[in-house]
């Protein structure tokens, strides 16, 4: 049997970071329709009634950011401003997302503590744009379920303009932070986190327009995956910045601004990420809050292993899913639900490298790629073995 682009999909994106190096030389095999619900749903919304469009929203929030960064030039901001465009454009937008009301409270919570000076401008700054940007993220995945709901309805222009939105938020807010993030972590070619986003969106687009469901769903967990893997490397990266700061000498302003983008990124994946280690992401929350934590006291290792912790958690959940999934002959649901484990574990091969070694660090993920293969061809004893190869390695790391 022909392997499908699912699988060579995979395998870039798995071994090699996510370059869709065959993407326009197979033809995705045709899989059995479901109708089944994504995983994760606890993150995920249904599709909101129509609003502000994405592109106004995203034009808002560049409008929010440019008034903002004023006071980068120690010009002063028009607060007022801010208040009525995000009250204006964006505050009912956000609260359809999260039903929580969390990141409506910390946008306008922050914007009144910097109009009236209770919190330092710069700091309020930063919870405004990466509260903001966690919403986009939540955004994203709300529209890749509009987007499955529309090809099951039959209504393929509706899908189509849905995608198109997704990729309107890819170039306009999550491929600029994975850039920065490539910039930070070396993260170079094949392993470069914009390029992993720009291979599931190519996959996923190829799927739509062969109206292939199943490997819609399947692909968007590498663009999702890798987005999501950007946010946890920037909220990880500034614990760092903020040790570096501290050996610095820099003032305690400095660094409250470094931990309230941290917290502010942080937001975005703590929902699915205390699915992993409760625990463990409660405890960055604490570290990341500026009415929690002095930001001198931060130690970068402690935050990387909480990390460690939960993305671990995660992996291993995926892992539990996919074989009870295969039992159930819910073949579609195993094959995404093991993608998602496996990008989960890619998440942390920088990690992984550290503690493993290199050479095992890859034997673990062909072994990991292999345990697709398997979930993917609905044979479970074999998936199980690998399954069971990989989680050992994975053991060694906590």
């Amino acid at each position: 049997m022909k392997k499908s682009k699912a699988l060579s999909l995979f395998a870039t994106a798995l071994l090699a970071g996510g370059v869709l190096a065959a993407c326009s030389d197979e033809k995705a095999e045709e899989q059995e329709t479901t109708s089944t619900e994504e995983t994760e749903t606890a993150e995920e919304t249904e599709a909101a009634d129509q609003g502000v469009t994405v592109e106004a929203q995203v034009s808002a929030y560049q409008e929010l950011k440019t008034e903002l960064e004023k006071m980068k030039e120690d010009q002063e901001v028009d607060w007022s401003m801010v208040q009525s465009t995000y009250a204006e454009k964006l505050q009912a937008e956000v609260n359809k997302i999260d039903e929580s009301g969390e990141y409506d409270q910390a946008i306008s919570a922050a914007i009144s503590a910097g109009q009236n000076g209770e919190l330092e401008e710069n700091v309020a700054r930063q919870i405004i744009d990466k509260v903001t940007q966690s919403y986009f993220y939540q955004k994203q995945k709300s529209l890749h379920n509009d987007v499955v709901a529309a090809l099951e309805a039959g209504n393929v222009e509706e899908a189509k303009t849905a995608f198109e939105e997704i990729k309107h938020l890819a170039n306009e807010v999550f491929i600029p932070t994975a850039v920065k993030r490539d910039g930070y972590y070396e993260l170079s070619g094949e392993a470069s986190l914009e390029q992993n986003i720009n291979a599931g969106l190519a996959a996923q687009e190829e799927a739509l327009n062969n109206e292939n469901i199943d490997d819609y769903k399947v692909f968007k967990q590498i663009t999702d995956k890798s987005i999501y893997r950007s946010y946890y490397l920037a909220s990880n990266s500034y614990a760092e910045k903020i040790v570096a700061g501290v050996e610095e000498g820099k003032q305690a302003d400095e660094l409250k601004i470094m931990q309230a983008e941290a917290w502010g990124f942080l937001q975005a994946i703590k929902g699915s990420l205390a699915g992993g280690d409760e625990e463990a992401t409660t405890k960055l929350n604490e570290l990341f809050s500026l009415d929690a934590t002095d930001p001198a006291t931060i130690n970068a290792e402690e935050v990387s292993q909480l990390f460690v912790q939960a993305i671990l958690g995660k992996t291993k959940s995926y892992h539990e899913k996919a074989a009870a999934s295969l039992e159930a002959e819910a073949n579609v649901d195993a094959r995404v639900q093991a993608l998602e484990g496996n990008m989960f574990m890619k998440m942390i091969e920088i990690e992984l490298n550290e503690a493993l070694g290199e050479e095992k660090a890859k034997e673990a993920f062909e072994l990991a790629q292999k345990w697709f293969d398997a979930v993917t061809a609905a044979n479970a004893e074999e998936a199980k073995t690998y399954s069971e190869e990989v989680l050992a390695l994975l053991q060694e790391v906590e």
